[in-house]
């Protein structure tokens, strides 16, 4: 019995997690409920119940199971390969990816994303990442050889190797800005929450 009611337990904090995170959890984000609206380069996405500036038929009345609406969050109804997407206000771009990722490999589970170790490369204004090896066009001390257990090497991918408080950042590519934190969402707390749920239904029970 206790274990018929934490698997119904998991799969309603799994709906949840899947409905209120800023990532997916399945194969091709299809399960993705999240509000970014905007695309990887960073163009406003365009809503699902317009057809301006660009006519299609990927509408709430045609996939009504697939999250779309009147708002222009990104979704995934017709199983496009690399996760949700978006059509877009830019009349010269019809349609983009979006910046979410897949929870299992592209969030973080310490508190302040040490143990990130995906390959996100922009922040979250859309700024591409300077490569932690090169120190142009911002010199810095956040060097592999200076943080050898941090995930840096010759990439451009976002880590926290000085525990930044609020998660994975990276040295940018532009000269006005110099770092910035990168979208990359914590995944612990859906996980955390269910065993700490569990273990509690089990010792009362």
């Amino acid at each position: 019995m206790k274990l018929l009611v934490i698997l119904c337990l998991f799969a309603v904090v799994h709906v949840a997690a899947s409905t209120e995170s800023e990532c997916y959890s399945d194969a091709l984000g299809q399960d993705y409920r999240g509000s970014v609206h905007r695309t990887k380069d960073c163009k406003e996405c365009q809503s699902w119940t317009s057809q301006d500036p660009h006519a299609h038929t990927r509408t709430p009345a045609n996939y009504p199971d697939a999250g779309l609406g009147e708002h222009n969050y990104c979704r995934n109804p017709d199983d496009e390969p690399n996760g949700p997407w978006c059509y877009t206000t830019d009349p010269e771009t019809r349609w983009a990816y979006c910046p979410v990722y897949d929870c299992a490999s592209e969030c973080y589970s310490k508190p302040h994303g040490g143990d990130y170790r995906g390959s996100v490369n922009q922040t979250t204004d859309c700024k591409e990442c300077q490569s932690w090896t090169s120190q142009d066009p911002h010199a810095h001390t956040r060097t592999p050889e200076n943080y050898p257990d941090a995930g840096l090497g010759e990439h451009n991918y976002c880590r926290n190797p000085d525990d930044e408080p609020n998660g994975p950042w990276c040295y940018t590519t532009d000269p006005e800005t110099r770092w910035a934190y990168c979208p990359v969402p914590n995944c612990a707390t859906f996980f955390n929450n269910l065993w700490n749920i569990s273990k509690d239904m089990y010792s009362t029970s």
